[in-house]
């Protein structure tokens, strides 16, 4: 992901946001349910979630489509380069 993508993805961290394919690691615990607020709360979920959920089949949706699906790298991309600030006003 680039850095104009990013810009982008930082610009709309307060449109809502759905996360989904994420995966419980404990043998027998049931996949979560994941309810977000906005998308700077589904990155900060996401980036956050190792080692307890699988997120290698994550999938962030917004609803902008200007935003692309964000999947495992793209989230880590975000983080990496905005982190806290995603979820603050």
């Amino acid at each position: 992901m680039d850095r104009p993508a990013m810009a982008s993805v930082f610009r709309m961290r307060h449109a809502p946001a759905t996360v989904s394919g994420v995966r419980s690691t404990g043998q027998g615990q049931a996949d979560p349910i994941i309810r977000v607020n906005s998308l700077g709360d589904a990155i900060r979920f996401v980036a956050n979630a190792y080692p307890n959920y699988d997120i290698s089949a994550v999938a962030i949706t917004c609803g902008d489509p200007s935003i692309p699906r964000l999947g495992s790298l793209e989230v880590k991309a975000v983080w990496r380069e905005y982190g806290e600030r995603l979820t603050q006003e």
